[in-house]
């Protein structure tokens, strides 16, 4: 497996798919195999190492997902009550119609449909009223985010109430901002900032000393450099997404759907915790064996998952996660029932429960998501096991 892996990542640096690369294998939360290849930094001729933090974008997902059931096992929120018995803004929902006019939502929204990337909330785009009106939105963030009065969590959560859904709640599936809304749900249900409440509940416990909402001036010579493709060359990407800042200081939004940083060797530790159901191989618990059930159950399938992105053919939607169900529709050879999800800048890891088996391939390039170098490296781990 070694010799593979090493040869595919050597292949992708060479080629100058990647400026950096670093990747893992766990089995039964040991590290079986580990490769930190290129720059972290090319500039500045920092070469890339383990402890290299990376931008994670929607690998915070997951974490979130854990956070509400959490909740969940606490009696503190239930996935099928509606949204707005936790927080009322939600309670008198709108939804566009297909000419960009608004009507009361005949449908409930409720927490399931955050968890399952139902709820017609959308990413800014163009495409729909809906998605004008949330690119409006994270317009107003990015004016006011180096001033004296940034939107934080909740103010984002009370303006995205006021717009209507692209669709009514539990009918279709469309990836967007579910998540921060679950994050603002946590922070308000649970009394706690949204940052302390992960760092006193999952950070703190599982070791994941490396992982925040910003990179601390004392860690910036471990953070990489991110990039983009320009005219066939890879350039330094030094733009502000979705609301977030430039990661030097604490922001006031907590993105529970893309705001973390992190290294491999801290989300291991949350990643091994969920292949192990739960709990660490040191015994240490975030969740119980049936809340990590509850996430990795495909929930959004057939008519209602409409999708055509190449990373998730073959797969369902469980609760912030892809989830295998059809190996040939993935091109794996996966076990079915694997799961887990990727960073726009190109972090990917999946979690096998079967084989208490976890993949990390991580990148810092823009717009990568699921590689089909990280594709490739995965069926070399199942065909050396």
């Amino acid at each position: 497996m070694k010799t593979k892996i090493d040869a595919l990542i050597q292949k992708a640096i060479e080629n100058g798919d990647f400026v950096g690369i670093n990747s893992a294998v766990y089995r039964d939360s040991e590290c079986i195999y580990q490769n930190s290849a290129g720059m972290a930094d090319r500039e500045n001729n920092r070469p890339m190492t383990f402890d290299t933090i990376f931008r994670i974008y929607s690998m915070t997902k997951p974490v979130t997902a854990v956070a509400v059931m959490q909740m969940v096992e606490k009696g503190e929120i239930n996935t099928d009550f509606p949204l707005s018995w936790y927080m009322p803004e939600f309670g008198d929902m709108q939804v566009y119609d297909e000419k960009g006019i608004a009507h009361p939502a005949k449908n409930e929204l409720r927490v399931k449909d955050l968890l399952n990337m139902t709820s017609g909330m959308p990413y800014p785009n163009c495409l729909n009223q809906t998605q004008k009106d949330v690119a409006s939105l994270f317009g107003q963030m990015e004016s006011r985010r180096d001033g004296d009065n940034p939107i934080d969590t909740m103010e984002f959560c009370q303006k995205m109430s006021q717009i209507p859904l692209e669709f009514e709640a539990g009918t279709q599936w469309e990836y967007g901002v579910s998540a921060d809304i679950l994050g603002g749900l946590v922070e308000k249900v649970s009394g706690m900032n949204y940052r302390d409440y992960l760092k006193a509940n999952i950070f703190e416990p599982l070791g994941m000393h490396d992982t925040d909402f910003y990179v601390p001036e004392e860690k910036q010579n471990r953070f990489a450099m991110a990039y983009e493709s320009k005219d066939g060359k890879l350039v330094r990407d030094e733009g502000c997404y979705l609301g977030l800042n430039n990661y030097k200081t604490l922001p006031a939004f907590i993105s529970g759907g893309a705001g973390l940083t992190s290294t491999i060797p801290d989300y291991s530790r949350f990643a091994n915790a969920l292949a192990n159901g739960g709990t660490t191989k040191d015994g240490i618990r975030i969740l119980s064996k049936y809340s990590v059930d509850f996430i990795h159950t495909p929930q959004v399938m057939g008519e209602r998952f409409t999708q055509d992105w190449d990373s998730l053919r073959g797969y369902s939607y469980g609760a912030l996660v892809r989830v295998l169900t059809d190996k040939a529709g993935a091109g794996t050879i996966a076990n079915l029932g694997e799961f887990g999800w990727d960073g726009w800048t190109g972090t990917y890891f999946c979690v096998d429960p079967i084989e208490k088996l976890v993949i990390f391939f991580w990148v810092q390039l823009s717009c990568a998501g699921t590689t089909p170098t990280a594709k490739l490296m995965r069926n070399i781990v199942y065909g050396s096991l």
